[in-house]
């Protein structure tokens, strides 16, 4: 009867033993499959690494919150962290929570700068043409001449006006004769025709083709031709025009606008005196400067270089006083205004 109790009771004894441990082991296999604890546990160690989450997050590397700056070496934002970051590799779910708790979102990007515009075609840089140029005309007054229609002072009509048609057809013989310029040293330009339109959009300018027409500065007549000029374009060109009449006027008239194309066309563009648009840019300097310059004054209007900051690159700059007055010139070229009048 003892022996059957005990052997009772060994075999009680070694069935608890086996029960308790068949329960420690579904106990830790069931810890390791829960959903919970393995979540709880990886997200303990990306925590633990803020190295992971800000080279993670592109808007937290670039704009650091306090807590990211505080915990990321300088070198962050330029390589990716050695050591802890590569071993311990955070859940996609643990990357996304930390680089919101850093600061950042998750379709956060770098703020990018505007891109800086740079002139597609510079502008030529001034260039003298070699050889004998023509020269600039004596100092011009402060301020430019101020044509009677835009002046506040009542013009005079010492002389009748010629009709329109007859204007128009002096200034078309004017502006295609293709003249020699004696220039200063000695030596001598020969200068092509002027195109037709320059020419009558100026005199439209200056007088709306009154030929009679004396203004208060004393512009005289179609063109406007100041008295200064009259001796000075007459030596240069070695002619005797009266600028009192529609021809002697006109010749010279158009003869200033030959010579400011030879003055500027030599100093700042190789002796080349092309008036067209340039067919990469559609910018005009060198008929810019002319206009500019049968108003104001050769000595008023200049064509430098200036070094354009986006490149480097020194380019040319036109210093012009009477922007209104050359944008309304190249107006009246494209309008033509005079085929409507009467």
């Amino acid at each position: 009867m003892k022996l059957s109790t005990t052997r009772r009771a060994t075999v009680l004894v070694s069935a608890v033993a086996v029960s308790t441990a068949v329960l420690v082991g579904c106990g830790t296999e069931s810890g390791d499959k829960h959903p919970g604890a393995g979540a709880g546990t990886t997200l303990t160690a990306a925590t633990a690494t803020p190295t992971d989450t800000s080279s993670a997050s592109p808007s937290a590397s670039t704009t650091p919150t306090p807590s990211a700056s505080a915990s990321a070496s300088p070198d962050a934002s330029h390589s990716p962290s050695t050591g802890a970051g590569k071993s311990a590799k955070p859940a996609p779910g643990a990357q996304t929570g930390n680089a919101k708790a850093a600061g950042g979102t998750a379709a956060g990007a770098p703020a990018t700068q505007p891109p800086v515009e740079k002139p597609a075609i510079p502008a030529p840089v001034p260039t003298a043409k070699p050889g004998a140029v023509a020269l600039p005309a004596p100092p011009a007054p402060p301020a430019g001449h101020v044509p009677p229609a835009q002046s506040g002072c009542q013009p005079s009509k010492p002389q009748p006006d010629e009709p329109k048609a007859t204007v128009g057809a002096a200034l078309t013989a004017a502006a295609g004769q293709s003249r020699v310029l004696n220039l200063s040293s000695g030596g001598t330009d020969k200068l092509p025709a002027l195109p037709v339109n320059l020419v009558k959009a100026i005199a439209w300018q200056e007088s709306g083709w009154q030929s009679g027409i004396l203004a208060c500065d004393g512009g005289i007549g179609t063109m406007q031709v100041m008295p200064n000029t009259v001796a000075w374009m007459n030596g240069k060109y070695g002619t005797s025009s009266d600028p009192k009449t529609l021809a002697g006027n006109v010749q010279l008239g158009t003869q200033l606008i030959d010579w400011l194309v030879a003055y500027y066309g030599d100093s700042s563009f190789g002796g080349k005196y092309d008036l067209s648009a340039d067919p990469a840019t559609g910018k005009t300097p060198l008929l810019d400067l002319v206009i500019s310059a049968y108003n104001a004054g050769a000595g008023n209007v200049h064509y430098t270089t200036v070094t354009d900051p986006t490149s480097g690159e020194i380019v040319g700059s036109l210093d012009i006083p009477n922007p209104k007055y050359v944008a309304n010139v190249k107006a009246l070229m494209a309008s033509q205004p005079w085929n409507k009048a009467g």
